[in-house]
């Protein structure tokens, strides 16, 4: 079994973080920009799973994220996002700036994935390495990185990029999907999130 995490930027001239992750929890971690490589990076190495950090879905009741469409009276938070707030866990909504395009990028992409036959499900490693008690990118990029070396991820020594760790830790929430072990935030016709239970070896 193989687990992709894709720690996605906004836009495709900026390097999006990836990590091709074994049943080992030995990882491959390098840096991609635009669509059509992360997609022939895909293809190239078949994942069984392939999780994304980026909103990929919209609330209900809109269509867009264009402040010029009445849909934009219709909410900013979907259900997922409203349990992420009752566990405490902070993000960034999607409807916030930057996050628009992010969301944009992320739903297209997960579009064209699926289409080529491979299972994608959202996923937030800030959140992720909350519950598994690693500190986020924000505490230093060290503590992050011996964070995960701790609970067993290998070859990511010489990581030093945050969006590698963060796409690192979006292919470890993807292994534990794919293991059962794992929570279910939102709705399955809005839009889901994939958190991690706690982590065991």
């Amino acid at each position: 079994m193989k687990y992709l995490g894709i720690d996605l930027a906004g836009v495709e001239t900026r390097e999006s973080g990836i990590c091709l992750l074994d049943e080992d929890l030995r990882a491959k971690a390098l840096t991609l920009k635009g669509d059509d490589e992360i997609i022939d990076y895909i293809i190239k190495t078949r994942p069984d799973i392939v999780a994304i950090d980026a909103p990929l879905s919209l609330p209900f009741g809109r269509c867009c994220l264009k402040d010029t469409c009445s849909c934009k009276n219709k909410g900013h938070l979907r259900q997922c996002d409203r349990e992420l707030l009752k566990m405490k866990i902070k993000f960034f909504p999607i409807t916030l700036g930057p996050m628009r395009k992010l969301t944009e990028r992320g739903i297209k992409l997960k579009k064209i994935i699926e289409g080529k036959g491979f299972k994608v499900i959202e996923v937030y490693p800030g959140g992720a390495q909350d519950i598994l008690e690693i500190p986020r990118k924000q505490k230093g990029i060290d503590e992050l990185k011996n964070g995960l070396m701790k609970i067993g991820i290998k070859g990511i020594y010489k990581v030093t990029s945050h969006d590698e760790l963060d796409a690192i830790t979006s292919a470890l929430v993807g292994k534990m999907y794919i293991e059962g072990n794992y929570l279910v935030l939102g709705n399955s016709e809005e839009g889901l999130i994939i958190m991690p239970k706690k982590f065991h070896k």
